[in-house]
């Protein structure tokens, strides 16, 4: 049966923060489809450059890898190729989302030697030894504070010529289209099924969990913190997904 999103499809008196507990991490691949724009594709995008960056014998992390969909979809495509020394290692401070992860990686049959799931800060964990890391609409729920710090980590534990891969939210700096972008992506909720009263419900919950910063902001933090190759590979409206080189 699927696990459709219902999370906010009840009133809530007092609606609290937004957080990946076990109700979202249950219906987060339905969330997900439902709430990203072009999610499936930019997953697509995600897998394709990873297999094209990622050097034999390096490690590949996914951090706040979430249900696992990203890390799945690049196994899978390592496997495809005749790839075998490989590691993917996905990281997510949510209990529930790395159940959820673990299972969908046992379902697809993938090695553990290959592929993990481990519950814990990212900001915390080492990164070595890298050819490509991941962060899939994951940045903009880290703390602005430590975001420089965690970009730069991730910078000194990638190889030469690995990538970082970020999708995120982003805010514009005019106002009237930040407010024109905006109504393009409720109505975009709206389209996938999603009522008035869960799209504005969710969107008291995000408030100040989810933290966007402008799409010069965000540049800015990747090649400040050492990337000497900064571009876009996806945008819609508020939504943009960047690569970032190590040179």
């Amino acid at each position: 049966m699927a696990k459709i999103d219902k999370v906010f499809s009840n009133p809530l008196g007092e609606i609290p923060p937004f957080t990946f507990n076990e109700k979202v991490a249950h219906v987060f691949d339905d969330m997900a489809e439902r709430s990203i724009p072009f999610y499936r594709e930019v997953q697509k995008m995600i897998t394709d450059l990873s297999l094209t960056f990622f050097q034999e014998g390096s490690k590949i992390y996914d951090l706040g890898c979430s249900t696992a969909t990203t890390s799945a979809l690049v196994y899978q495509g390592l496997i495809d190729r005749g790839v075998t020394d490989f590691t993917i290692k996905g990281i997510d401070n949510s209990e529930a989302m790395c159940e959820e992860a673990r299972i969908k990686l046992d379902s697809l049959g993938a090695s553990k030697d290959h592929v993990s799931i481990s519950l814990g800060d990212f900001l915390q964990e080492e990164i070595h030894d890298a050819s490509v890391v991941i962060m899939n609409y994951t940045l903009q729920f880290t703390d602005p504070l430590k975001r420089e710090a965690i970009i730069k980590k991730i910078y000194n534990g990638l190889r030469h010529n690995g990538i970082l891969l970020v999708s995120d939210k982003l805010l514009q700096t005019n106002t009237d289209i930040s407010r024109t972008f905006i109504d393009k992506y409720y109505n975009m909720k709206r389209l996938n099924g999603y009522s008035e009263l869960e799209i504005s419900q969710k969107r008291e919950a995000l408030e100040n969990v989810l933290i966007p910063y402008t799409l010069e902001e965000e540049t800015a933090l990747f090649t400040q913190c050492g990337f000497k190759g900064v571009d876009a590979f996806f945008s819609w409206y508020n939504f943009t997904s960047f690569i970032c080189i190590k040179k």
